[in-house]
């Protein structure tokens, strides 16, 4: 579900305003807490502080306070005209569970009072699906998931007009570069997180990173009550996943989570593809043959919360493994046999919260990990494999490159937050990120003839980046933030110094530093319409698969230099409740950029991609969304996107006129839409279970996947998918079941170069839940 972001005006005649507490003293305030005057569209979210505001006209109502995981308190209030009334309201924690509290028409109302264009995706709604995340932000306007084939292929996101490596993730604030593939956006399960964050263009500086089209934070469930969420899926190709979730807090505050989920599939779908192995051009179906894949994950935390030195303070350890079949290269006539990776992950986390630090309103977050990966690139048998399955033996070892490379990878990153407030009006924060990684390579390649200089030379790469804001807050109509950041890089690895096609490679080191800066403001127009507006210079500092490659398929380019841009967004959002029944929500953005040193990944002879420096490039484009809400039965809905990306360098490295100038920057969707709809039938065969239908239809129009002045004009044509799903939740969804369609109309999808996805499946899913409020 997309929560709309909106706020109270506050000339109206009456107002009411106060602070929403916990009856349980540990909890304290009651952060975004529904708030609405019963029987009208009066309503709003309490804040990080606990405190609502509502503005209505002088007469007598019921206020009503209700948030998840507390019982609903009701109140009597009178409204004198031209007065304020001030009211506190204590809510008691429930120990039943509770389905999303629904006011005004079914839509969930938080009061998001930042500048910054962030769209909130509640994942409860998706938890009896079988979505991943990638395919939950693939829903929303602006986004689009871009995957290179089934389960556990390569994903990019694209955000408005910006792909891959431009957009970064973070899961509760810390950046997930080093984390390895187990813990990219299309293997991570839905439940695993509670919401889902997408912020388009300027991104907060309390996430310390370097952001340049956006960034996604995956928040988890750090609930202090006892849940247990279990779930098993099976679906075609032979395809299994399964996902359980645990956590307990003590009355002493002592905290237990669990997270642990699998992928596994066969990934045998029916390509339609030529076979440049056999030099067979004609374009003929074949059934995947080498394209297996597994992963495992486990995330574990223990620690205490609640304490007078601590709010929060979890230790963790995570482990992840990964094994895949490699069936093709970057592109699809290019097919393997034999080829495959395994990959192997552990880090420690730390994560401590503590509000009032020595003195009120002074706030701190600390969260680190160390991430240590192994990486073993295997490609050794010497045959030639065509589609069919069939071989012939060779004189040489290795498919593509003979590889029997193993490297470790060590990231460590920390993530420091320092905020303090007064009045209610002034909000300071201070934000520092350092990461560091480094890669060595095993000398196994050696025997397998990989023994080029470039190979054993070292790889490092050093990020700082230190950000600092301010927030002007002084009234619930308008606020504005200013913020500046300092970026600092080091790198230092292998560069190719020869010419005339020879190789001769030098270690080489590059040291960046640069000042970003940046300014953020919203206005609400009235009750149901906030407009915002942001400008900034930021910059992006290459990730380590750009600079050092994967060791197979994509070659390293350590020479990159930084991205910069200049970005401008600006944003309108209406929401209106007519009555309890009826409600709309519309939410239309604008970005712009101009990006300098932008990095763009193409694909060389052999499939094998490399990122480079390409030069200037301008980006303009926009996005609508629509939906509409009947109760808590019915809703329908539906985005637009449009995004036009172009070169803007005029001239080639060599000096001479680019032909590419003015051209769109290909292998990028430039347009697409999406529209959803969901039919709840309450009650059947008892009154606490819910029947639930869905579908989706995505639509991606054709684009270029190579530059359109090189004269080839080879393009990924128009596609349009059809999903259907049907869920079942008995007893308040403790016991669900669910049953899937994706892309049931079988059409051909593609989303990378010549890169198809799988046709028709299906999908049954079984999920238990439980969950008890801790006193």
């Amino acid at each position: 579900m997309v929560i709309p972001v909106h706020a109270q005006q506050t000339n109206r005649m009456s107002m009411i305003s106060g602070k929403v507490l916990s009856a349980d003293k540990k909890e304290g305030v009651v952060e975004f807490a529904t708030v609405y005057l019963k029987g009208t569209s009066y309503g709003g979210t309490t804040n990080e502080e606990g405190i609502y505001h509502l503005n209505a006209p002088a007469g007598k109502y019921t206020l009503v306070v209700s948030a998840i995981g507390y019982q609903t308190a009701e109140q009597a209030v009178t409204l004198i005209k031209n007065s304020r009334l001030k009211l506190n309201v204590t809510l008691t924690p429930s120990v039943e569970q509770l389905d999303e509290v629904v006011v005004a028409g079914s839509m969930v109302n938080r009061v998001n009072k930042s500048a910054f264009n962030v769209v909130a995706v509640d994942t409860k709604k998706l938890f009896n699906t079988s979505l991943d995340l990638g395919h939950v932000l693939d829903k929303i306007s602006g986004v689009k998931i871009r995957e290179e084939g089934g389960v556990g292929s390569a994903a990019q996101i694209n955000l408005n007009g910006f792909t891959g490596k431009h957009v970064k993730v973070f899961m509760d604030g810390v950046p997930l570069e080093g984390a390895g593939s187990s813990f990219q956006i299309n293997n991570i399960p839905a439940s695993l997180a509670k919401q889902v964050e997408v912020y388009k263009g300027v991104v907060p500086v309390d996430f310390g990173g370097d952001a340049l089209g956006g960034a996604i934070n995956i928040v988890t469930n750090t609930s202090s009550n006892t849940f247990v969420d279990a779930s098993y899926s099976y679906g075609s190709f032979n395809t299994h996943k399964s996902n359980v979730s645990f956590g307990y807090t003590a009355k002493n505050g002592f905290t237990v989570q669990l997270n642990a989920y699998q992928n596994y599939s066969d990934n045998d779908y029916k390509v339609k593809t030529n076979d440049s192995n056999r030099g067979d051009s004609e374009e003929k179906w074949y059934r995947r043959f080498h394209d297996g894949y597994h992963n495992e994950a486990v995330i574990a935390k223990v620690g205490v919360v609640n304490k007078p030195w601590a709010d929060r303070l979890l230790l963790g350890f995570t482990y992840s493994h990964e094994y895949a079949e490699i069936q093709n290269s970057n592109m699809m006539a290019i097919v393997f046999g034999g080829k495959h990776r395994k990959t192997e992950g552990l880090a420690p986390t730390l994560n401590y919260v503590k509000k009032n630090l020595l003195v009120k309103n002074l706030d701190l977050s600390v969260s680190a990990r160390y991430d240590k990966t192994t990486t073993n690139n295997i490609d050794t048998v010497a045959r030639t494999y065509y589609w069919t399955g069939e071989y012939i033996n060779k004189e040489t070892q290795g498919e593509s490159n003979t590889t029997l490379s193993k490297f470790y990878g060590k990231t460590g990153s920390v993530v420091a937050n320092l905020r303090y407030h007064f009045a209610d009006r002034h909000y300071f924060s201070i934000n520092n990120m350092y990461s560091d990684y480094v890669r060595k390579t095993d000398n196994l390649a050696a025997n397998a003839g990989q023994n080029t200089a470039a190979y054993y030379m070292e790889r490092y790469n050093k990020k700082n980046v230190l950000g600092f804001s301010y927030k002007f807050l002084p009234s619930e109509i308008w606020n504005v933030m200013a913020f500046g950041k300092y970026y600092h890089s080091y790198v230092k690895g292998p560069v190719n110094k020869g010419g005339n096609g020879a190789a001769r490679y030098e270690l080489q080191s590059q040291t960046n530093d640069a000042l970003g800066y940046g300014l953020a403001a919203t206005y609400n127009l009235n009750r149901d319409l906030q407009a915002k507006a942001s400008f900034e210079k930021t910059y992006r500092l290459p990730t380590d698969r750009e600079l050092f490659g994967d060791g197979d398929l994509e070659m390293g380019s350590s020479d990159l230099k930084p991205e910069s841009s200049r970005n401008v967004n600006v944003n309108v959002s209406y929401t209106h409740a007519f009555n309890t029944d009826h409600s709309v929500s519309v939410d239309a953005g604008f970005n712009y950029r101009y990006i300098t040193d932008y990095i763009i990944r193409s694909i060389k002879n052999g499939g094998i991609g490399i990122s480079e420096n390409h030069g200037k490039v301008r980006g303009m484009g926009g996005d609508v969304t629509v939906r509409y809400f009947y109760k808590n039965i019915f809703s329908v809905g539906g985005n637009f996107s449009y995004q036009d990306t172009r070169d803007r360098e005029r001239h080639t490295s060599y000096g001479s006129e680019s032909i590419t100038y003015g051209d769109r920057v290909p292998n990028i969707p430039y347009m697409f839409s999406n529209v959803d709809a969901a039919y709840n039938i309450h009650g059947l065969l008892g009154e606490r279970n819910t029947l639930t239908f869905g579908y989706n239809l995505q639509y991606v129009h054709e684009f270029y996947w190579d530059w359109e002045s090189n004269g080839a004009k080879r393009n990924i044509p128009m596609q349009i998918s059809h999903d259907a799903n049907v869920t079942c939740s008995l007893q308040d969804g403790r016991y669900n079941i669910a049953l899937e369609a994706r892309n049931f109309t079988n059409s051909l999808l593609y989303d990378n170069y010549s890169l198809q996805k799988p046709g028709r499946s299906f999908t049954v899913k079984v999920r238990y839940f439980f969950f008890r409020q801790n006193r």
